[in-house]
C-alpha cells in the first residue's frame, strides 16, 4: 500500500512512466533546497523590513522567538518524514496522520500559500534588478520585464530536470549566506561600542509585546520554505534520512543567521534611528553604502536578485510535485501528473510560473511594489502557518496512533506544542488591531480559497472518493523502524 505508484494517473497507460527520478539528489542539495527556498538574502533585506516597524529595534526578539517556532515546527515534519518520504510533502503527511479530509485541504491551502512565493520575490528580483541596471547604465528598463525574464530563466532550470535545478540551488544559497553574514559581521565589530543586547527585550518595540507577535509574522515569511525539502522526498537519496535533516537543519541553521543579521541591521541602522529602517525602501543598501562605501548597494542588488531567483527556482520546485502528487492520486486533473522527457512535472510547471508572473504585475501595477509585497507575502505566511499548525497536530496523533513504540514526550508532546502556543499570537495579532489595506484582504482572501476547497473537496466526494483516500497512501517505502541517528536526535 505505501510504495509510490508506478502506475499511471487516472486514464493514461499503464506502461507509461510517471514517475520522478529516483536518487537523483543527495542530502547537499536538498538541504540547499530548503535554504534557497527561503531566500535568506532577500528575507534579511526586504521581506524583513515592515517587521522594523512594528517591533522597533526589538526585531531581533521577533526573529529569535520565530526561530525557535520553526526549529521546532521542523522538527515535527522531519519526525513525519522519516517514515513518510513522499512528493505529496505535507499532504501526504497530515492525510497519513489525520484523515484525507485534512490531508486534502491541507494540500488545497498549499497549493495557494507555496506558488505565491514566486510572486513575492518576483517582485522583489524585478525592482531590484530596474535599479541595478539603470545605476550601471543609466536605461531604465520596467521591473515588469525583469519579472518575464527572470520567470523564462526559472522555468528552463525547473523543466530541464532536478539535477540542474539542485545544483543552481547550492551555488546561488552559498553566495547569498556568504555575502549577507559578512556584511552583518562587518557592522557588528565596526559598531563597538554601541551593540546593545536589550534589543533582545520588548524594551525596543514601540507597543510592547504586541508590536513583537505583529512583528513576528514578516519573521515567519523570512522562514517559509524551510519546509520546501520534503516534496523532494521522491528523488533524494535515503529520503527518510535526508529530508528529516535537510528540514531541521535549513530552519535552525537559517534562523540563527537571521537572528544574526537582525541585530547587525539594528545595530548598524542604529536604535534611535530604526523608525526611519522600516520606511527605506533599501535598507541594506544603504548599510552597504555605509559600511562598504560606493561597491555596497551594488553587491547587495546582485545578492538580492541572486537570492530572489533560488527562492523562485526552489519554490517551483516544491510546488510542481505536491500539484503532481495529486494529479496521480486523481485529487487534481491527471495533467499535473505528466512529467517532461527530463522527469520534472511539466504541466504545473508551466501553469505556476504563467500564472505567477500574471500575479506579480497584476498585484505590483494595482497596489504598487509596498503593497503588492505586503499582501502576497502575509496571505502565502498566514496559510503556511495553518500548514504549520497541521503538521504539529500530525506528529503528535501519527506517533501516538500509528508509531506508539516509537512515542516519545519530549520529541512528539513537548514540541508540538511550543509553536501552537506561538502560532495562537502571532494568528490573533492578523486579527486586532487590523492590518493596513492592501494587507488586511489577506485574511479574507484565504478564507474564500479554503471554502473554495471545502466545495471542490464535497466534489471529489461525491464523483471520485478514491482520489481523496489515495493521499493518505502514495509514499515512498514501506514504514520502518526509525534510523538510528534520528530516533536519538534532540528536539
Amino acid at each position: 500500500m505505501s510504495e509510490v505508484l508506478e502506475g499511471a494517473p487516472v486514464g493514461e497507460s499503464a506502461e507509461q512512466d510517471t514517475t520522478l527520478k529516483k536518487n537523483a539528489i543527495g542530502l547537499s542539495e536538498v538541504l540547499f533546497q530548503s535554504i534557497t527556498a527561503m531566500a535568506p538574502a532577500a528575507a534579511v533585506c526586504f521581506a524583513m523590513t515592515s517587521a522594523y516597524g512594528l517591533s522597533g529595534a526589538s526585531t531581533p526578539l521577533a526573529v529569535f522567538l520565530a526561530t525557535i517556532a520553526c526549529a521546532f515546527i521542523a522538527s515535527c515534519i522531519g519526525q513525519l518524514a522519516i517514515h513518510i518520504p513522499s512528493a505529496g510533502g505535507m499532504y501526504t503527511y497530515i492525510s497519513r496522520s489525520l484523515g484525507a479530509k485534512f490531508g486534502f485541504l491541507s494540500a488545497w491551502v498549499f497549493l495557494l500559500a507555496q506558488p505565491l512565493l514566486l510572486p513575492y520575490v518576483a517582485l522583489i528580483w524585478g525592482q531590484y534588478a530596474e535599479d541595478l541596471v539603470k545605476l550601471l547604465t543609466g536605461v531604465d528598463i520596467s521591473w515588469v520585464i525583469w519579472t518575464i525574464i527572470g520567470c523564462i530563466i526559472l522555468f528552463a532550470l525547473t523543466f530541464y530536470g532536478i539535477k540542474l535545478s539542485a545544483d543552481a540551488s547550492v551555488i546561488l544559497g552559498a553566495i547569498e549566506i556568504l555575502v549577507l553574514l559578512t556584511l552583518a559581521l562587518t557592522m557588528i565589530f565596526a559598531s563597538g561600542g554601541h551593540n546593545n543586547l536589550a534589543t533582545f527585550t520588548p524594551a525596543f518595540s514601540p507597543t510592547g509585546w504586541s508590536g513583537i507577535f505583529q512583528g513576528m509574522i514578516f519573521a515567519f515569511l523570512a522562514f517559509v520554505g524551510f519546509e520546501a525539502a520534503a516534496p523532494l522526498g521522491e528523488e533524494t537519496s535515503h529520503p527518510r534520512r535526508n529530508i528529516p535533516l535537510a528540514v531541521i537543519f535549513s530552519a535552525i541553521g537559517i534562523g540563527l543567521f537571521y537572528v544574526l543579521a537582525s541585530y547587525a541591521s539594528v545595530i548598524g541602522w542604529g536604535i534611535p534611528a530604526i523608525s526611519g529602517y522600516a520606511n527605506d525602501a533599501t535598507p541594506w543598501a544603504d548599510l552597504g553604502k555605509k559600511f562598504w562605501g560606493m561597491l555596497g548597494p551594488i553587491i547587495i542588488s546582485f545578492v538580492i536578485i541572486n537570492s530572489s531567483i533560488g527562492n523562485g527556482n526552489a519554490g517551483i520546485n516544491a510546488t510542481s510535485r505536491v500539484a503532481y502528487a495529486m494529479g496521480r492520486v486523481g485529487a487534481l486533473p491527471a495533467s499535473f501528473a505528466r512529467l517532461s522527457s527530463h522527469r520534472t512535472p511539466s504541466f504545473a510547471i508551466l501553469l505556476h510560473t504563467v500564472v505567477s508572473a500574471i500575479i506579480t504585475i497584476g498585484c505590483g501595477l494595482l497596489f504598487g511594489i509596498s503593497g503588492a509585497s505586503n499582501l502576497i507575502g502575509t496571505a502565502l505566511t498566514l496559510g503556511l502557518l495553518l500548514l504549520y499548525f497541521a503538521s504539529c497536530i500530525s506528529t503528535f496523533v501519527y506517533y501516538l496512533r500509528k508509531r506508539r513504540e516509537d512515542f516519545r514526550i519530549v520529541q512528539h508532546v513537548i514540541v508540538p506544542l511550543v509553536p501552537l502556543v506561538i502560532l495562537c499570537f502571532v494568528f490573533a495579532s492578523q486579527v486586532y488591531p487590523i492590518p493596513a489595506y492592501p494587507q488586511n484582504l489577506s485574511l479574507p482572501i484565504l478564507a474564500v480559497w479554503i471554502l473554495l476547497g471545502i466545495g471542490y473537496m464535497f466534489y471529489l466526494m461525491r464523483t471520485n472518493k478514491e482520489a481523496l483516500a489515495r493521499g493518505s497512501e502514495i509514499f515512498l517505502e514501506e514504514e520502518g523502524s526509525e534510523p538510528a541517528e534520528l530516533a536519538e536526535a534532540p528536539a
